[in-house]
């Protein structure tokens, strides 16, 4: 392992979360975890601030970002799951108070701003009940899908995870571990040449109003 994953694994470890995981996790190929814990450096790479995010304490011995719901986001410019014909991107977050405002919010999105055609989203919908439930969406020249349930509802302000699993012609949605959604469609490959746009839809509209603590990307 080397100095930087080192790093990572200490912050992750004071978390509460459990080392051994992510030591394997951090040990296998195909596998990359972005803490999204810095304005000036993500996994490496520089991202373009959008607006005014704010780097807080997680209340985890760890630091994640904050966005406001009006114009902030960043951009990064990389395609963690270019090549993959399987893979996973599950978010650590917690969602804040933000009906009627905010009630379509698009936080993580992949695409090559040359073809449109191709783009994956996650995202997540409020309700009137202090309540959000997840949305992905994935679309190819071929087809497109959208994964939804609005009675699969969890409580704002409060951490969770969100994951988007596609294998095999299948698309899955999880929360918290636990499958909600599922569908079918055949993936296309997304240009090693696009990138990553986390707390808002890329072309800056849906904005995410809540803290973002960890991305993880697997194409195993």
């Amino acid at each position: 392992m080397n100095a930087a994953a080192g790093v990572m694994l200490g912050v992750l470890c004071l978390s509460g979360i459990s080392c051994s995981n992510f030591r394997t996790q951090a040990s296998q190929p195909g596998v990359k975890v972005w803490q999204v814990n810095s304005l000036t450096s993500i996994a490496g790479y520089q991202p373009t601030v959008i607006g005014n995010p704010k780097v807080i304490d997680a209340g985890t011995h760890e630091l994640a970002i904050a966005f406001d719901g009006i114009d902030d986001g960043l951009l990064i410019n990389s395609n963690p799951i270019a090549g993959a014909e399987d893979f996973e991107i599950e978010v650590e977050f917690k969602p804040y108070t933000g009906y009627p405002d905010n009630i379509e919010q698009r936080f993580l999105h992949i695409q090559d701003p040359a073809n449109p055609d191709r783009r994956i989203l996650i995202e997540l919908r409020l309700n009137n009940r202090q309540q959000w439930y997840a949305d992905f969406f994935m679309r190819t020249e071929n087809a497109s899908i959208t994964l939804i349930d609005s009675t699969k509802t969890h409580p704002v302000d409060e951490w969770a995870t969100i994951k988007l699993h596609y294998s095999r012609g299948q698309m899955k949605g999880f929360v918290n571990g636990l499958e909600e959604v599922s569908g079918e469609i055949t993936y296309l490959p997304i240009s090693p040449s696009a990138s990553t746009s986390i707390g808002t839809r890329m072309d800056k509209r849906s904005w995410f109003k809540g803290t973002i603590k960890t991305v993880r990307f697997s194409t195993k």
